[in-house]
């Protein structure tokens, strides 16, 4: 067996005692779908919520690594096709029924078979019982992915008893730091948890109670903030002067690339789209650095790459691999017999990719192609594009931990890929990637970062801070993809 990680004991606390009264309050922009573990995703502030309650068999630390949780120990079998997990003795859900290799199995395969938006993470994977508290993966190839998702909603664990309960959507029932108080959250505004006083690694999770608000409206959660009725909150880039003059401090990470995505790359629902010369233009007509200045208020860097700079994929030379330049990007499209363009329907996600609506449809104009915008709340948003709703469309994704990257946009399984696009040239690729030792990944990551920006999967504009305003009791230790794990947050 290929040992990757094996610890027992509690992972490192944060050394943080809770705020004055013991109590974490955050403003959200959104909430949960309901709680059933089958509708939860890993990504955006609705990846944060399920986190108190549900606790996963992996986690993905601040450095994108992943490390033990629930699970112990995990490790691959030399072909790295069968992934062995321990899980702690004597942890409990919070029923009382017992966390075992038997609750894991049932976990795992009601989130692979429940139809949710992240249940491609673990399509294909096969759960066996090994014995009480020993479970086995086992895979159809080799994906290096799959112990990060296990870190994410793939990896919850719930009480066998509350699957198939008609409370499942209401009254969730898992092994996680807190149990939702039921009697103080008011559903849609509102979310309250109280510690779980039998939970395994208390140290890593100082606040006593936990309090998640919804506030879409971001002057209203700058107030709260001021005012004390929350701790922190995310913010646009553009209000970080704001904050700073209500006395808040302001923490940015660049842990997100932000720009067009493709999905249909082979030109199924739009045939311009299968060809790289018409993915080439709308790269070309995207003037990076003006949206760095102007959108992003200079906190961020043009990078026409999925790859941030905190990744060893990124490369400085390719950096300027696509000139602004709108007349040649017309005559890319005129070559390929695009010169009147084509029409398409782009998503504005409230209170996430608004501000950049007017800068996609202008541009894109320029080049005859006629964008529809569509507002969509931004809790529908990763359903509905990881069902190809959208052939084309602008968001802002992670760019740590890289595996997830390659895993979920690459891979021809990868949820953020729904059309299931492959190149051969790629394919050789990943297949290299999947069974690659710790010491070769570089290379290939940067492989993979040459070709995907040569072929125009992606236009992105670059990589923008991701910001939280906080008041004066409590900061983050740092965070990976697009939002904090409830573990980075502490005492300031």
């Amino acid at each position: 067996m290929l040992l990757l990680t094996a610890c027992g004991g509690t992972l490192g606390g944060n050394g943080a005692s809770g705020g004055s009264d013991g109590i974490l309050r955050l403003g959200l922009e959104n909430t949960l779908p309901g709680w059933d573990w089958r509708k939860q995703i890993t990504a955006g502030h609705v990846g944060l919520e399920w986190r108190p309650v549900y606790d996963t068999l992996l986690r993905t630390q601040l450095d994108g690594t992943t490390a033990p949780n629930a699970a112990e120990s995990f490790s691959y079998n030399e072909e790295k096709t069968v992934l062995t997990l321990k899980l702690r003795p004597g942890m409990k859900f919070t029923d009382g029924a017992p966390v075992n290799a038997e609750a894991a199995k049932l976990s795992l395969e009601g989130f692979r078979d429940g139809g949710g938006p992240d249940s491609p993470r673990l399509a294909r994977i096969k759960v066996q019982v090994v014995d009480e508290l020993t479970v086995t993966l086992t895979l159809p190839a080799p994906n290096p992915g799959l112990i990060s998702n296990l870190g994410g909603s793939a990896g919850q664990l719930v009480s066998p008893a509350s699957i198939n309960s008609p409370t499942a959507d209401t009254v969730p029932v898992g092994s996680g730091p807190y149990v939702l108080n039921t009697r103080e959250t008011v559903v849609g505004s509102k979310l309250v948890f109280d510690r779980n006083p039998d939970y395994w690694n208390p140290g890593d999770y100082p606040y006593d109670k936990v309090e998640f608000l919804v506030m879409a409206d971001e002057s209203a959660q700058l107030n709260a903030l001021a005012s004390g009725q929350i701790d922190g909150a995310e913010i646009n880039l553009g209000s970080i002067g704001q904050a700073e003059v209500r006395g808040l401090h302001v923490e940015g990470f660049p842990n997100v690339w932000s720009g067009m995505y493709f999905v249909d790359r082979a030109g199924e629902k739009i045939p311009a789209l299968g060809d790289v010369r018409v993915r080439k233009a709308i790269n070309m007509v995207f003037d990076r650095d003006a949206i760095v200045k102007a959108l992003w208020h200079g906190n961020g860097l043009a990078n026409p790459s999925i790859f941030g700079p905190a990744t060893t994929g990124y490369q400085e030379d390719l950096l300027d691999y696509y000139d602004y330049d709108i007349e040649a990007a017309k005559q890319l499209m005129k070559e390929a017999g695009y010169a009147d363009g084509f029409d398409v329907v782009l998503p504005e996600v409230q209170h996430y990719n608004q501000e950049y609506t007017a800068i996609t449809v202008q541009q894109l104009a320029q080049l005859n192609i006629r964008a529809t915008v569509v507002p969509i709340p931004r809790q529908e948003s990763i359903p509905r594009i990881l069902a190809g709703e959208f052939p084309m469309f602008a968001y802002k994704l992670p760019v740590n931990p890289e595996v997830d990257q390659v895993t979920n946009y690459l891979r021809s399984a990868g949820a953020f890929n729904p059309y299931h696009n492959v190149n051969p040239e790629l394919t050789a690729l990943l297949d290299k990637w999947a069974v690659a030792d710790q010491g070769e990944l570089a290379g290939i990551y940067q492989e993979i970062n040459r070709f995907v920006v040569e072929n125009a999967w992606f236009a992105p504009f670059g990589n923008p801070d991701v910001s939280w305003a906080f008041n004066d009791s409590v900061t983050i230790s740092g965070t990976i993809g697009t939002t904090p794990p409830l573990y980075a947050f502490k005492e300031q």
